[in-house]
């Protein structure tokens, strides 16, 4: 029996990714634990749920019909969880700031940007669905979609860049630098399968699981960045 390299790849990709954002859970809930500011413990935790809806959303490694229905909706929890984790530390940002500066102006932004991603993301999900509607229109509505996230998630990012160089305090300059490397990669994730699906059949599918190892190993390294908060309130106490 010959073996799909194709599948091979992307399972394989699939588990490597899946694996990094169980072990960014782990870290994040046992540095969580060590660390006594409510803000940074926050952060920890949050990022552990995350990382479980992103570890969850790779379960289409399986190739089962169940799996592939908790991946496609675990896209939309984690794409709004993921949206929500960056409103908060744009919020803990501005706080901590001492001229409490809104950056890229977040603040007005982003409640129209969230209207637009919950309308588009109906809108998708209808299109999706819709066996009677013509593949033309669907994929119209699905290209204009990932168009529309991609575009948010960058703006997103580049908040988290511009914190990272303007926030005084190292340890959330640390933080959202790398949460802001992990929303790019996802950037890549979301926006790239569509023309390389195009070019070849599958090609996007694969490419896209080895950005999700990217992806999971910078949110990794953002858990990681708490830890030293963590030794020090640990040995202050």
């Amino acid at each position: 029996m010959s073996i799909n390299i194709v599948d091979l790849l992307e399972g394989v990709a699939g588990l490597a990714a899946a694996a990094i954002a169980l072990l960014a859970v782990y870290r994040s809930l046992t540095i969580g634990k060590s660390l006594v500011t409510r803000v940074y413990r926050t952060r920890a935790y949050w990022l552990a749920v995350l990382m479980m809806i992103f570890a969850v959303v790779n379960a289409d490694v399986f190739s089962s019909a169940i799996a592939s229905d908790i991946s496609y909706w675990g896209f939309f929890v984690f794409l709004f969880a993921l949206l929500f984790f960056i409103d908060s530390n744009v919020v803990v940002a501005r706080e901590i700031d001492f001229f409490h500066r809104d950056i890229l102006r977040w603040h007005k932004v982003r409640i129209p940007l969230f209207i637009a991603i919950v309308a588009s993301s109906a809108i998708a999900i209808v299109a999706s669905a819709d066996i009677t509607a013509p593949v033309s229109l669907s994929g119209v509505a699905i290209l204009v979609y990932f168009t529309l996230i991609g575009a948010a998630l960058a703006y997103s990012g580049a908040v988290m860049f511009v914190i990272a160089r303007t926030s005084y305090d190292r340890t959330m300059k640390r933080f959202v630098k790398m949460l802001g490397f992990a929303v790019l990669f996802y950037v890549l994730f979301v926006t790239i399968w569509l023309p390389l699906d195009f070019i070849y059949p599958n090609l996007g599918d694969v490419v896209t699981d080895f950005i999700a190892i990217g992806t999971a190993y910078f949110f990794y390294k953002a858990a990681m960045s708490l830890s030293f908060v963590g030794r020090i309130e640990k040995q202050i106490a």
